[in-house]
């Protein structure tokens, strides 16, 4: 009997320590209202671009409660509403809509956003061949926190938090029957781009940059598409941009 009561005795204390370690792990999950502009407030940007491009902009900030709107050229660009658990983000100039997790951890994902589905005619002079579906996914995934960010030209430091967001579109053909034998298309799947990007936030500031690197390659029939994890690249292009402390 004695050692019966020593057995559910350890098995009490394993249950406990297991619901200490999971109450700690949710403890040390990151708010992501924390990573939003935490009051009213001007920021500045530059972006450049590898065609020499270069631009600089504002953004006007307003925060009020749960909401926090954002303004450029006196124009409502961006909203952000906070839930209780999600925080729904409407970019009005792409008519786009995110709901991110408020609450995340290194490695979850922030925010997916639903498969968009553009079908274009596939055409030979005025015929139409079939049909061209082209399917896009983006999923963007919290990668590591950081205590400074200097790997480019402007220096960051304090609670940095950065993000990489893989953006997958396929193209999904499907073709009329009885073609000519000169109409060289086949039904099916076939890879199109492939793009990485980063961005990263700051505590109580927000958005501080966005990198978009771009390795792009060309397939035998000279189609150029993006594939970031492409060891050799055809040509490279990039567009940074860099908020202004």
């Amino acid at each position: 009997m004695k050692r019966l009561r020593m057995i559910l005795l350890f098995i009490v204390m394993l249950l406990f320590m297991g619901g200490c370690g999971s109450t700690s792990k949710k403890s040390n999950n990151i708010n992501m209202v924390d990573y939003l502009p935490s009051s009213d407030t001007t920021k500045k940007f530059f972006i450049t671009k590898d065609n020499g491009d270069t631009n600089f902009y504002e953004e006007t900030i307003k925060v009020n409660s749960n909401t926090i709107s954002v303004k450029k050229d006196d124009l409502l660009i961006r909203t952000f509403t906070m839930n209780e658990t999600t925080i729904i983000e409407e970019d009005i100039d792409d008519n786009l809509t995110k709901v991110l997790k408020k609450s995340i951890a290194q490695g979850d994902t922030l925010y997916t956003l639903p498969k968009i589905t553009i079908i274009e005619d596939i055409k030979f002079e005025d015929t139409i061949l079939g049909t061209k579906n082209i399917e896009s996914t983006k999923t963007c995934k919290l990668e590591t926190k950081l205590t400074k960010l200097e790997d480019y030209d402007i220096k960051y430091n304090d609670d940095i938090l950065k993000f990489k967001c893989i953006e997958d579109k396929k193209i999904v053909t499907h073709i009329k029957d009885d073609l000519p034998d000169y109409i060289n298309l086949t039904n099916g799947e076939e890879k199109s781009d492939y793009d990485i990007s980063y961005f990263y936030m700051k505590k109580n500031v927000g958005l501080i940059v966005e990198i978009n690197d771009d390795c792009i390659i060309k397939d035998r029939d000279g189609v150029t598409r993006i594939n970031d994890t492409s060891k050799t690249c055809d040509e490279e292009h990039y567009s940074h941009t860099f908020f202004l402390e």
